[in-house]
């Protein structure tokens, strides 16, 4: 798993919208009723965007008077983001988020922040702590997996390399911070045993070894085809808390459509950008991958049937897979190419024809052992997630 590539794949920027796309910290924190007017002409001469330095004078004087207020500290924090001094900005909205925990503004911008200096795990923290105060926005645990990623991946680079330099100390305390990070991380766990005995410190060695499960300091992988591989970092960067529901769907004999609704959003986030038609979903209600649908469907990457239903629980077919996976990849810019493989069951006058032959190009799916594709059949968890997983190393690869 390169981490490299898929932290270039995700990074992002702090880009600020106009102000008055910005959200009035109000909203998040209701001014009392004294203090309400003045707060607004506060607002408005921030949001008209003139003499922002009287401005910030101003509300600094009104910030030592009304010391309650986190909404004023957050348009201090909005004023010095605009004047790109990012310190002052910091330093705003940990006052705001010092007052009321719960300011959503504070927190969100105390994360972008910190992923913009990369500070990956203060920012992996940050977004966690923001999805627990407003869990509407899904971009945000995309986010927070992002974070988690790079700070997992910059811990382990620089221990490897202190490592590499005999700094064995440093690499250890390095090591055991990725472990903080994911405590379940089989090769994590391997390098730290391996350390500990370069150290000779066997006993320690050993006892890290029952505790993590290591049989061996160096693991090689599985040989059977259809054994289920450990979790790597960027499985538990991607799942999360929501690792088992991962174990599931690689472990099922049949993946279900909303199984695999929330696979497109796991290993692609990038779809919640795509441009959205609004569609209507009648039974989706009480699904658990409501929003990944409704994502995947609006995209255009599934659809739902006639009658407007999604039918959640229903097996994907082979069919069906292959269209999803085929748009998904011209939606990433891949170009189509046609494969050598005529698969006999499928004519070249069947309208997924061009599908079915766009993700045999690029073995993204193969012909069943009988040397048919089977459009109606069903799809084991194991090969919907190499599916997946083969489409992200080539887009990857096309990225470089």
């Amino acid at each position: 798993m390169n981490l490299i590539l898929l932290a270039l794949l995700l990074q992002s920027s702090l880009v600020l919208p106009p102000r008055t796309a910005l959200e009035n910290p109000a909203s998040v924190s209701p001014v009392p009723q004294k203090q309400r007017k003045d707060y607004e002409k506060l607002w408005s001469r921030f949001v008209a965007s003139k003499d922002d330095a009287k401005l910030l004078k101003d509300l600094e004087k009104e910030s030592k008077k009304q010391k309650a207020l986190d909404q004023l500290w957050v348009i201090q924090g909005y004023l010095h983001l605009y004047r790109g001094d990012n310190t002052a900005a910091r330093e705003k909205f940990t006052e705001a988020v010092r007052i009321n925990s719960n300011n959503r503004i504070g927190l969100y911008y105390l994360a972008e922040l910190a992923y913009a200096h990369k500070d990956y795990g203060r920012a992996a923290t940050l977004y966690a702590q923001l999805q627990s105060v407003d869990p509407s926005h899904p971009d945000v645990e995309t986010k927070r997996q992002r974070a988690f990623l790079l700070a997992t991946d910059k811990l382990l680079q620089t221990a490897v390399r202190a490592e590499s330099e005999n700094r064995l100390a440093e690499a250890e305390g390095l090591y055991r911070q990725a472990l903080k990070l994911a405590p379940n991380e089989p090769s994590l766990q391997a390098r730290l045993v391996d350390l500990l005995l370069k150290q000779n410190r066997k006993e320690e060695a050993e006892e890290l070894r029952k505790l993590a499960g290591v049989v061996d300091a160096h693991p090689v992988p599985a040989t059977a085809a259809d054994e289920p591989r450990n979790d790597d970092l960027a499985d538990l960067g991607r799942w999360g808390g929501d690792i088992e529901a991962f174990h599931l769907i690689r472990g099922t004999d049949a993946v279900t459509r909303e199984q695999f609704a929330t696979l497109i959003v796991r290993y692609f986030p990038q779809v919640t950008e795509f441009r959205r038609t609004p569609k209507i979903v009648t039974d989706i209600q009480n699904s658990p991958a409501r929003s990944e649908i409704m994502t995947v469907v609006s995209v255009g990457l599934m659809d739902p049937f006639p009658n407007h239903d999604f039918e959640p629980a229903l097996p994907i077919s082979r069919g069906d897979l292959a269209i999803a996976l085929a748009r998904l990849s011209r939606s990433l810019g891949l170009s189509g190419k046609e494969s050598s493989i005529a698969p006999p069951d499928v004519a070249a006058s069947n309208a997924i024809y061009p599908e079915i032959q766009m993700v045999l190009s690029y073995s993204i799916m193969t012909l069943e052992n009988s040397g048919s594709f089977n459009v109606a059949g069903h799809v084991a968890g194991r090969e919907a997630v190499q599916s997946a997983e083969q489409l992200l190393d080539i887009f990857q690869q096309a990225q470089r």
